[in-house]
């Protein structure tokens, strides 16, 4: 976090007027007195993280959302992304894999006719379609 504050400190003495997100793993995290104003504008939970620390963010699978937010409240804003290329479909179909697992789990196979058995793998191998398109 102290990385992330540095850089965060820099960015706002170059431009105070400017609200950063910075992508860390899955989240756009926003610090300080840029988390103040969203929490105050847009209702956006605040984490008090110690002295004069504060933080709030969102999925990086909502960035349009808040995007068309900022945009349509006039908020200026930068994304701040240090990480290196990571498409963030691999983490939802990641999830939707996990799914398919579980739900492959929990056949009871003593309880499953060859017709459910045979529709079951047909929506799996839907699903997967869907996934490695």
């Amino acid at each position: 976090m102290s990385k992330l504050l540095r850089q965060y400190e820099d960015l706002k003495k170059q431009n105070p007027n400017v609200i950063y997100l910075f992508r860390v793993g899955i989240f756009y995290n926003i610090l300080n007195n840029d988390a103040k104003i969203l929490h105050e504008k847009i209702g956006l939970k605040i984490t008090d993280l110690g002295p004069n620390i504060f933080k709030c963010g969102f999925p990086i699978s909502q960035i349009n959302k808040y995007v068309s937010l900022f945009d349509k409240m006039d908020l200026k804003y930068k994304i701040i992304d240090n990480l290196p290329n990571q498409n963030t479909n691999d983490y939802i179909n990641n999830i939707e894999l996990k799914k398919i697992v579980k739900s492959i789990l929990e056949i009871d196979f003593n309880q499953t006719t060859f017709q459910q058995a045979f529709n079951k793998l047909l929506d799996i191998q839907q699903k997967l379609k869907n996934i490695y398109k």
